[in-house]
């Protein structure tokens, strides 16, 4: 298949393949180097996610597309998940038409991103527009009472922290952030200790007890989402966008494989990155958010 994906990993194999992840502009770089050693795998992770979107209440993004999917999460946290409106599933070895046409969709798609996690652990990916406020109720133990939240310039998101498994498989763990209000300066000791290292960091509420793991392999797709509904929940906060007045429900879709120069099976064809946004990024593209 063509499309963004499939583009951009052409481009980042080829790169892999030349030795740019390497850093082959170091000093002694081009010497050529000859050993009866088999190659020695890339180590890392590469990392695809595209935010899809419907209006809320659509019946395969809500409904039809979790109906064949393998929830993810221990079962206690996957309870967790769905009191915060939340949830989360696999969809092993292929996905149905109607998402790839979805995939396809310049409209109903948000964001493609390739990541490649060699230097860097983790990410957060934003999946809400700005909110201001942003208001819901978090329920953190399943013997408490859910409590309410509001937070200023907000932008929900999930943290992702991919790890290479020995199988060829990979393990992302996934867990729900709120970035709000402004950058402030914080004032840290560096390595040594020896000066106080001045750095921007924005205010971020963590989840730890949402968070869960799903193991992915190369023809796998995590799906995270929020059934419509469950209002005035962190899911709703975390997966809806307003396009002209009119709210859309949101479903993050993941893909992850070793960064090895073999490429695996072909990504699923999406629109360009940098073709025009979606309905609901163009509504809110005069809106002031914190970037993840």
């Amino acid at each position: 298949m063509g499309g963004a994906w499939a583009r951009l990993g052409v481009v980042a194999c080829a790169l892999l393949a030349a030795g740019c992840f390497l850093h082959a502009d170091r000093p002694g770089a081009q010497q050529v180097v000859r050993t009866l050693a088999p190659p020695v795998r890339t180590e890392g992770v590469v990392l695809d996610h595209v935010l899809v979107e419907q209006p809320i209440g659509d019946a395969f993004l809500d409904r039809e597309l979790w109906a064949g999917a393998l929830p993810a999460g221990r079962p206690e946290t996957r309870a967790l998940l769905a009191e915060n409106g939340l949830r989360a599933a696999v969809l092993a070895g292929g996905i149905p038409q109607k998402l790839q046409t979805l995939l396809d969709s310049e409209a109903d798609t948000v964001s493609p991103r390739r990541l490649t996690f060699q230097q860097r652990k983790e990410l957060v990916v934003a999946t809400s527009v700005p909110r201001d406020p942003c208001r819901f109720f978090l329920l953190t133990d399943l013997g408490a009472e859910a409590r309410p939240v509001e937070l200023k310039q907000a932008r929900c998101g999930v943290l992702v922290r991919p790890e290479p498994t020995s199988d060829g498989r990979v393990k992302v763990w996934c867990e729900p952030q709120v970035q709000h209000g402004t950058r402030r300066e914080l004032y840290l000791p560096n390595e040594d200790g020896t000066q106080l290292v001045k750095e921007e960091e924005v205010p971020t509420e963590k989840y730890p007890a949402l968070g869960f793991e799903a193991v992915l392999g190369p023809e796998d797709y995590l799906l995270i989402g929020w059934p419509a509904g469950e209002s005035e929940t962190l899911g709703a906060a975390a997966f809806t966008a307003d396009a002209n007045g009119r709210p859309r429900q949101r479903v993050l879709v993941v893909r992850a494989h070793h960064a090895t120069p073999e490429r695996p099976a072909e990504l699923p064809h999406i629109r360009d990155p940098y073709n025009r946004p979606s309905v609901a990024e163009q509504a809110a593209s005069s809106e002031c958010g914190v970037q993840p």
